[in-house]
């Protein structure tokens, strides 16, 4: 196919992921709405459990749907050396990242929220909170379905048209970009593990974060020792992708400072919290510890949201601004 043509049916798969995805798209800040309702009016709770089922299905839905077009993507997505005329490679392009990463999180969180047992009608109305503001915001930020990867299309669209433009230096370089991003950065087995396994730990720490503020409130351990089983279950995915996130970087921003960057720096934070909060649990028998316990525990949450938000205000190597 010739650049025209794949940008032609990339677009037209554009539009058909719309026309299927913008129902969904409506739906999910009209299911928080609901969510967030049946969580604060005692007397509907009871319905909290098939909400959270129903909300999981539709959310997976939405995924299978995404995954159908990171498949034709994937398909139509080629990159064609100027010189040679050779394909290089196809771009896959995962399922995890720019407008798809708060719907990613909301899925997660609705997924665990599904196998939630211990504590189970006292946590979910605090988890359901937590999943509308994420559905809520992929909808209204992320939109995933109407505004589907923008920065990736942007830069792939602009790579077709310096191929067409027959100017061979535009080409080279638009060419050299884009491979670079294909290789180092989309392909790369580093991003298939890597904000997966965040992604996980990140929903086990917001229904740790749940059952903390329960702790605080009601004054039960039972619902520290939950938060503790929440945090240790994404204790280890958490470290094995913080781990693998260093030779990634140290691979794709080559030339850069990338270690100034305020995520990073965010994200060695937020580590180093959540194991000064496992360390601290250790003492939880001594007098008052539980109080600090509950402290770091909360920080360590409201540290993971700044270091989401900081991809977005804060410039580096690992921000989209």
């Amino acid at each position: 196919m010739t650049p025209a043509t794949i940008q032609a049916e990339i677009t037209a798969l554009i539009g058909t992921l719309a026309i299927i995805g913008t129902p969904l798209q409506v739906l999910m800040p009209v299911g928080a709405v609901a969510l967030v309702a049946l969580a604060v009016v005692p007397a509907w709770r009871r319905a909290l459990g098939p909400a959270i089922t129903a909300t999981a299905v539709v959310l997976l839905a939405g995924e299978a749907l995404l995954a159908w077009f990171h498949w034709r993507l994937w398909e139509l997505a080629v990159v064609v050396s100027p010189e040679t005329g050779a394909i290089t490679g196809r771009v896959a392009v995962p399922l995890w990242i720019e407008s798809e990463k708060l719907y990613v999180w909301a899925l997660t969180v609705a997924l665990l929220a599904v196998f939630v047992r211990r504590h189970r009608e006292e946590l979910l109305p605090g988890i359901s909170v937590i999943l509308a503001i994420l559905m809520a915001g992929a909808a209204f930020w992320g939109k995933p379905f109407t505004e589907p990867l923008p920065s990736f299309l942007g830069q792939y669209f602009g790579y077709l048209q310096a191929m067409q433009s027959g100017n061979f230096g535009m080409a080279m370089g638009a060419y050299q970009g884009m491979e670079g991003a294909r290789q180092f950065y989309y392909n790369t087995v580093y991003m298939w593990i890597h904000p997966p396994a965040l992604f996980f730990a990140y929903g086990t720490f917001a229904l740790s974060f749940v059952a903390t503020l329960l702790m605080v409130t009601r004054r039960r351990s039972s619902f520290e020792t939950t938060a503790y089983r929440w945090v240790r279950l994404g204790y280890i995915p958490f470290t094995a992708g913080m781990l693998l996130g260093f030779p990634w970087a140290i691979m794709a921003w080559q030339g850069q400072s990338w270690w100034w960057s305020g995520k990073v720096n965010m994200s060695i934070m937020l580590w180093v919290l959540y194991t000064a909060y496992l360390h601290a649990r250790l003492y939880i028998r001594k007098p008052g510890m539980w109080k600090w316990v509950a402290a770091l525990s909360i920080a360590s949450f409201l540290v993971l949201l700044l270091t989401y938000l900081a991809t977005y205000v804060v410039p580096g190597a690992h921000s989209y601004i």
